[in-house]
Formats: C-alpha cells, sequence, structure tokens
C-alpha cells in the first residue's frame, strides 16, 4: 500500500485504551463525540480535555491509573480524532457547548476536569461560566489568563490564511517533517520510549492527511488569540469567587504556558497549588507520565479522596 494511502486510514486507538473507546451523540447541539470511559463504579468523575491539534490518547499513560480510584473519561473534541468534523463552527465556545452537552447527556454530577493545553482553557472557562457544576480542576499546561498564548514562530505563521492552509498540507510531502514538529510541545521527543514515537509519528502523520483536522484546528488557532483577549477584563473577578480545589500543573520546559501565568493563577484563585514536573516540556502528562501520576494522585488523595471518607 502506498504510504500516503496508510496516514489516511481511520486513527488507531493506543492498545490500551481501544476496549473502552464508544461514541455518543448530542442531539441538542447536532454532534457526535468520541471518547474513552472506564471507571463508572468510582463515585468521582475524572473529564480529561485534550489541547488544540491532539486527541484523547494524550491521556493514554494515566487514563487507566487514574481508573483505580476514579471514573475517567477522555473525549475527542469536536473537529478532533474520531469525533465529528463536518458541518460544524470551530469556535472556542463552540467547544465549551460540547462540554456541557457531554457532562448533561451522560447526567455526570460535579465531574473534576482536567485539560491539557487548550483544554485547560475550556475547562477554565467552563469553570467560570457555572463554578457550582464542577468538583475540581486540574490544568496541565494552560488556562485563560495567557495574554501572549506563548505561541512560537510556526504557530503564528499558521494563524495567516492560505499561508496556513500551505504550511500544514506541505507537511503531507514528508512524514520525518511531520514528526519534527512536535518538537515544540516535548522537551525531549526523541527520549521518549520508541513505542510512543512510534505511535506518535503515524498519529501525526494521520493528523497531516485529515482535512477535516487541519480546518478545525486552523479555525481555532486563529480565533484563540481575540477569545483570550476578551476573557480578560473579567478573569481577576470571577477567579476571585471560584472557590473549587483547582491545580496547575506546569512542565518544568513548558515553552507555551509560562511560570509566570501559573503564579498568577496561584495568586487569583482561592484553594489553588502550582506543582512542576521537572524534565518535562508542555505535556507533562505522556513526558514523565509517573511523575505527573504520583503528583496528581497524591493531591487528589487530598483534595478529593479525603473528603469522601470524613
Amino acid at each position: 500500500m502506498h504510504q500516503d494511502n496508510i496516514y489516511q486510514e481511520p486513527m488507531h486507538p493506543w492498545p490500551s485504551l481501544g476496549p473502552f473507546g464508544k461514541k455518543i451523540s448530542l442531539s441538542s447541539l447536532d454532534i457526535e463525540l468520541f471518547y474513552f470511559e472506564t471507571g463508572q463504579e468510582n463515585p468521582e468523575t475524572i473529564i480529561m480535555i485534550h489541547g488544540l491539534g491532539d486527541e484523547a490518547d494524550t491521556w493514554r499513560h494515566v487514563f487507566l491509573p487514574l481508573a483505580k480510584n476514579f471514573h475517567v473519561i477522555a473525549l475527542d473534541l469536536p473537529g478532533f480524532g474520531r469525533s465529528q468534523k463536518e458541518n460544524l463552527a470551530f469556535t472556542p465556545e463552540s467547544l465549551v457547548e460540547s462540554l456541557f452537552g457531554l457532562i448533561h447527556n451522560l447526567n455526570i454530577a460535579h465531574p473534576i476536569l482536567m485539560g491539557s493545553s487548550l483544554g485547560a482553557m475550556l475547562a477554565h472557562r467552563i469553570a467560570h461560566a457555572n463554578p457550582t457544576l464542577l468538583r475540581a480542576l486540574i490544568l496541565v499546561g494552560g488556562a485563560l489568563n495567557q495574554n501572549d498564548m506563548g505561541a512560537n514562530l510556526s504557530m503564528r505563521l499558521m494563524q495567516i490564511p492560505l499561508l496556513g492552509e500551505w504550511l500544514y498540507t506541505r507537511l503531507r510531502k514528508d512524514p520525518d517533517a511531520a514528526f519534527k514538529s512536535l518538537n515544540s510541545v516535548y522537551h525531549d521527543l526523541m527520549n521518549l520510549p520508541p513505542e510512543d514515537r512510534n505511535f506518535l509519528f503515524t498519529r501525526v502523520n494521520k493528523r497531516v492527511w485529515d482535512d477535516g483536522q487541519k480546518d478545525a484546528y486552523l479555525s481555532l488557532l486563529r480565533k484563540l488569540p481575540g477569545w483570550v483577549r476578551g476573557q480578560q477584563e473579567q478573569i481577576a473577578k470571577r477567579s476571585a469567587t471560584l472557590d473549587i480545589p483547582t491545580l496547575v500543573v506546569r512542565g518544568e520546559f513548558d515553552s507555551l504556558f509560562s511560570h509566570e501565568n501559573g503564579l498568577v493563577l496561584v495568586e487569583e484563585h482561592p484553594n489553588t497549588q502550582m506543582i512542576e514536573i521537572e524534565g518535562a516540556g508542555h505535556l507533562p502528562h505522556q513526558e514523565k507520565p509517573a511523575e505527573f501520576l504520583q503528583r496528581v494522585e497524591k493531591w487528589l488523595a487530598q483534595e478529593i479522596l479525603a473528603s469522601q471518607k470524613s
């Protein structure tokens, strides 16, 4: 089979996640979403929200370990992975609506939202819009208080109409270049385990060949800066009253979410802690999953599980 055709095949999940894949139709929004789900016997639910250009498999190393004590759900946002891409308006607020819809349709009371990058911004926005809805927040490498957005040169060029489309699709001619484009979100991409590198090589090239995902990525990339700027005026006021347990997680070498952004969250939010994962970039849950789990599970035990016993 020609190499190009391989990358145009459907996305296959990380092997250990495969048995947990599901789909749901949100009739009120006319959207079909793909998600992984397990641990339904546990009383507290964690909903995991991936970042821009990613999919639910970003949580592949932490999904099942967290399911030992939590009901866990990891979705593909509309426009990404195996969720619906056709006939949708790709805006940050439309993604927020889809998350509200998922929570409502699955009848989840007071979930913990754990978001990565864009997913963290969406989780933060949901907390501001309906603070009584959530049990807790885990914001990984992202939040609404990001005036500079931390965009690198490649992302800024992608924001330019026509040029962004050309830059995205030209990677179809060079699978190695597509893989190297991931360097901006990993501290040491080539030091990942071989199974991760192989998975990501195939996955990023499937993204490159997916026109629907291209449209979703570029639309959101171009709308995000204005959307985030529009949130800034009310952030401090809303955050001051957001008294739910919040954990900010940042990779030591994250170039897209600064240490200063994390400190602002700690200062503005009541009941907020920040941790940094040594040796990790923008995706510490992928790059240093053992350290990520150890630190996050410790916080969850103190803030969530302990309250179940009291």
